[in-house]
């Protein structure tokens, strides 16, 4: 495989997950806004389990999506060791940024759960400053990976 191929194929796979994870985001929102019957505690809490585990399944997947990328990169006949240990720290990089947006999704779905279902009006006032914070965290997130993606192409073109 050819350093700009896998550079390109590494940079769209970092570009498709942060799209996704705002994607997440921005769709969570929605669909808190626009409930506008109330659920009872159980089927609130049942959805929010149900979005928990989707959310936990992909990035378990964009976990192993990375191993095996790394594992094909490391492991390609005449790859620089170079090339190689990048893509080894792509790899952990991924890893440490994904158990951080684990612990940010499943401290979201946490407050989500608590929130009364019953009166729904109210979690305006109740979600803002949590809300807010969180999305200054998935901020920094998106940041940093932009950032990483910025100084993994400048890297590629100095190869």
């Amino acid at each position: 495989m050819e350093t700009m191929e896998w550079t390109k194929q590494s940079e769209d796979m970092l570009k498709s997950w942060t799209e996704a994870q705002k994607k997440m985001w921005e769709d969570s929102l929605k669909a808190m806004q626009g409930f506008g019957k109330s659920p009872s505690t159980a089927v609130w809490e049942k959805t929010v389990d149900t979005w928990n585990q989707t959310i936990q399944k992909v990035l378990d997947a964009q976990v192993e999506s990375a191993r095996g990328w790394a594992e094909n990169v490391t492991t390609a006949k005449g790859t620089p060791q170079e090339i190689a240990e990048w893509a080894k720290q792509g790899q952990d990089m991924i890893t440490r940024l994904t158990e951080t947006q684990k612990q940010l999704w499943g401290n979201w779905f946490e407050f989500a759960k608590k929130l009364d279902a019953s009166n729904m009006m109210n979690w305006t006032q109740d979600a803002q400053k949590f809300l807010q914070s969180w999305q200054e965290t998935i901020q920094k997130a998106q940041t940093a990976q932009t950032e990483w993606l910025k100084t993994a192409g400048q890297a590629s073109k100095k190869s």
